[in-house]
């Protein structure tokens, strides 16, 4: 996952631990305070039975994580692995004797609950706030269950219900806790319904910047955003356009010449996505691609030649390419209010010009590529272009 979706979506190390903190661990925390308060000790935290629950929770916490990291969360299986973990680890030890324990049942019914809750919430969207705040409800309410053990077990007293309720305490604790839990629920189910919205309007700016700036550059510009200041590199620029193109798009409708443009970007697409492009322009028929090796522009130079030329013979139509190596000026260049990631510099010119020079099914590269390359080529010559006061050497392959 790249840095920027890790921003957008966390990392899986960030889902594994929301994960732990905000679910798993929710109710063993809760009884271990129990026990710890039963037993008057902290010698719990000595026992192999406490390690044990950690490990589970652990265990249940990377499975749930992990699944919502790689976008396939499996709440209802995966909220059943810690207390399923425990069980039959203690059961080895203690035997049936381990549910006559009513804080284990009551693990199990938490447990079941929020599964159910969780995966109701998963799979009917429409109604998945209300799923949210009967989890909220559920969860205040451990405390409240636990509260009822801790009494039952230590003062030996509050066994039913009602007997628990006739308590005014017990019973403003429980309503207190109930509305804690639905006003819980109800600000979750806010804040998720806020984060998925913010996610979403997230990718849309993504998806416009990797547009206008290349998945490279805004990969760059996320973790340094002194990346985007102009400096003088060195680069290889690869400039390709239609040979006939302002001549066919005259007499066709605007339709089929944006059909075939679109066409003809997907095509090229396809051919340098793969090579670390570190900037793509789209013009028209004109495309200019941004190297940072003269290897990578000469690989996807024969592409494109081979797989553009094969669409644009259904248009008796054909490419020409340049290619040239040297320094330029790179980075955000416009006003206070509007700026556009850019190159300038005669190097630019250079291989735009020998574009414009090679015909249809040409791939002209310049003396500075040769000379680095030294790639097989036809024929060796020397050409006047525009803006340049002497004959500049080119290479056909």
């Amino acid at each position: 996952m790249t840095n920027i979706n890790k921003r957008l979506h966390g990392s899986r190390q960030q889902h594994i631990l929301a994960e732990f903190f905000t679910n798993t661990a929710y109710f063993p925390v809760i009884n271990v305070l129990l026990e710890v308060l039963l037993a008057n000790s902290f010698l719990l935290f000595m026992k192999l039975d406490f390690y044990v629950l950690l490990s589970a929770c652990l265990i249940q916490s990377y499975f749930l994580g992990n699944q919502k990291y790689i976008g396939h969360p499996r709440p209802f299986l995966g909220n059943l692995i810690a207390p399923s973990l425990y069980t039959i680890v203690e059961i080895s030890f203690d035997g049936l004797a381990f549910f006559e324990t009513p804080n284990h049942i009551a693990y199990w019914g938490f447990a079941i609950v929020i599964a159910v809750t969780q995966a109701l919430q998963l799979h009917y969207h429409r109604i998945a706030g209300l799923f949210t705040v009967l989890e909220g409800i559920g969860k205040a309410n451990i405390i409240l269950i636990m509260y009822w053990i801790y009494e039952a077990i230590d003062e030996q007293k509050y066994y039913t219900a009602r007997d628990f309720f006739n308590d005014g305490g017990h019973l403003f604790l429980a309503l207190t806790l109930n509305l804690i839990g639905l006003m819980m629920g109800i600000a979750h189910r806010n804040n998720e319904i806020f984060l998925n919205l913010l996610r979403q309007t997230s990718e849309q700016f993504k998806r416009y910047s990797e547009w206008l700036l290349g998945k490279n550059i805004l990969a760059m510009a996320i973790a340094d955003p002194t990346s985007l200041t102009l400096n003088r590199r060195e680069r290889t620029v690869l400039f390709m356009d239609i040979r006939g193109f302002t001549h066919w798009s005259e007499s066709q409708p605007p339709e089929k010449v944006v059909e075939m443009i679109n066409q003809y970007c997907e095509t090229a697409e396809s051919c340098w996505e793969k090579s670390n492009a570190i900037k793509v322009k789209l013009t028209g028929d004109e495309i200019m691609i941004v190297f940072q090796t003269p290897q990578h522009a000469l690989a996807v130079a024969k592409k494109l030649r081979t797989d553009i030329n094969v669409l644009l013979a259904n248009y008796n139509l054909g490419v020409g390419i340049g290619i040239h190596i040297g320094p330029l000026v790179e980075g955000l260049i416009g006003s206070q209010k509007m700026k556009t990631y850019d190159i300038l510099g005669d190097s630019v010119n250079t291989a735009k010009r020998l574009c414009d020079f090679a015909k249809s099914g040409e791939i002209l590269i310049s003396e500075n590529v040769y000379t680095v390359l030294s790639p097989p080529t036809k024929m060796q010559q020397a050409i006047q272009v525009k803006g340049k006061t002497m004959p500049i050497q080119v290479f056909t392959l």
